[in-house]
């Protein structure tokens, strides 16, 4: 068997009854975690320290999963070795690292816990002393390598390596919480803070799109959860908000229409959250990056909201944001997702007042919140690839990979991007004008759309095909290559 040294930080100053539930927890997760992966393991603690015995040849996998699990400040692979007296150390550690040091300048670091007739000091200059004939000598400041010791009562524990955990507090420690998730970079982020702070986050996402929108989500959802979630398998809740566009558009003054739906996003997560005992709403929302997140805007949304609302990212930029999605693994599949602007005005208001919000709200339909809820669809993110791979097959034939001839080019992108550049006689259509737009045209037509990232376009191509029409989407850049 292996053994990994586990270090936990903020857990181990907290009073000994949360101490020792954090500890639990942590021990539960970890074993959870390498359970998934087929380890059989076990975990002793130790004085601010855990142990974790895995086999040897699992050695890798295992550090790759604890070091995943909130709480984990860090962690090192270790060799533990029993001893009498200082010298016992000394010979373990040439009989461990005299080969390993052989032309390299090295430095010894000891941490030492229990009651010794030695020191740290001493520790570090018997050992550096014994090792130095073997290497290109000792060096404190820029060593080629470093050598650690943590000597705990009669043991002490060999190693070389220090890798990082992400911190925070053991999943579940802080209750639960439900995350407003999109398939952009913000959102996700979000979340990971919050389960680093000990809550178990579940996710809801409101389908403008079905189902491209909703692949997007699964896809940054099951990356996001399914690496960082260890012992606790996430609900999603999925919510068909397109009857929204029509009721927007018929009622609603288009210059609120973002702050507007997020408010009716924020009643629905409300309604959610209480179901499922949730403590809170989570946002990726952060200050002034748009319209609908000015502090006016966010008054006004928040407003009449009964729970908690946790914005973690409010004081960072997009580059920090985008720099912990690489970070926690989100990135490529934000990467792929497209922001569907059907109720997103182009003059979007930045002081909107409660007031206002509120008179907007009482023009719609005021069945339509409860409405919304009743339909959502619920999973767990271990069943989430299956239904992406599913949902995949079923608009696997929208994709094209040419233009054929005589074939109607629609470019669903702003005005300003077609104008740069476009697929020459390309027609420039949005995405809420695409209808008309093809009806204008003709049904006997065959229709190729394309946007920037291929949401709108995909969903467009399955819409139009609802409604009786042969149109295929076709990615940007194929079409650029096919030029």
């Amino acid at each position: 068997m292996a053994l990994i040294l586990v270090r936990y930080g903020e857990v181990a100053i907290k009073r000994s009854g949360t101490r020792s539930l954090m500890e639990r927890l942590l021990m539960h997760h970890i074993l959870s975690g390498l359970r998934s992966i087929s380890i059989d393991a076990r975990v002793t603690r130790s004085q601010g320290r855990l142990f974790v015995e895995v086999p040897d040849d699992k050695i890798k996998d295992s550090i790759d999963v604890i070091s995943r699990v909130f709480g984990v400040r860090s962690l090192s692979p270790v060799k533990a070795y029993e001893f009498k007296e200082l010298n016992d150390i000394v010979n373990a550690t040439v009989k461990e690292w005299s080969e390993l040091i052989r032309g390299r300048r090295f430095a010894v670091r000891v941490h030492r816990v229990g009651s010794h007739n030695f020191n740290s000091m001493d520790v570090a200059k018997a050992i550096g002393a014994a090792l130095k004939p073997f290497s290109a000598g000792v060096d404190l400041k820029s060593p080629n390598i470093e050598l650690f010791i943590e000597i705990r009562n009669d043991k002490a524990y060999l190693f070389t390596e220090v890798i990082n955990g992400p911190g925070g507090l053991p999943l579940g420690s802080e209750g639960k919480l439900l995350a407003l998730i999109s398939g952009g970079f913000d959102s996700p982020v979000a979340a990971w803070f919050m389960m680093r702070r000990g809550s178990y986050v579940n996710a809801l996402f409101c389908s403008l799109a079905y189902p491209i929108d909703v692949i997007n989500f699964l896809r940054v959802s099951h990356a996001l959860f399914s690496r960082w979630s260890i012992g606790y398998d996430p609900r999603l809740f999925i919510i068909d908000c397109s009857s929204l566009i029509s009721e927007f558009r018929a009622k609603a003054n288009p210059h609120i229409w973002s702050v507007l739906f997020k408010r009716i996003l924020y009643e629905i997560a409300s309604k959610i959250a209480k179901s499922i005992g949730a403590l809170g709403l989570v946002t990726g929302e952060s200050l002034g990056q748009v319209s609908s997140q000015t502090l006016h805007n966010l008054m006004a949304i928040e407003h009449g909201i009964d729970l908690p609302v946790y914005r973690p990212l409010i004081g960072l930029d997009k580059d920090d944001i985008m720099n912990y999605a690489r970070r926690i693994g989100t990135y490529e599949e934000s990467m792929r997702t497209e922001e569907f602007c059907a109720i997103f005005s182009e003059k979007p208001r930045t002081k909107v007042t409660v007031d206002e919000l509120n008179n907007e709200l009482r023009k719609l339909d005021q069945g339509l919140i409860n409405n919304l809820v009743s339909g959502a669809v619920v999973l767990r993110v271990s069943s989430a690839k299956k239904v992406i791979n599913e949902l995949m097959m079923s608009t696997s034939d929208v994709e094209i990979n040419h233009v054929p001839e005589n074939a109607v080019v629609i470019d669903l992108r702003s005005r300003s991007e077609y104008e740069t550049w476009h697929y020459p006689g390309a027609i420039n259509a949005s995405v809420d004008k695409l209808v008309s737009t093809v009806e204008s045209l003709g049904r006997d037509r065959l229709y190729v759309l394309y946007c920037s990232k291929g949401l709108s376009s995909r969903w467009g191509a399955l819409e139009l095909r609802r409604l009786g029409f042969k149109a295929f989407s076709i990615d940007i850049n194929r079409l650029r290559r096919l030029l």
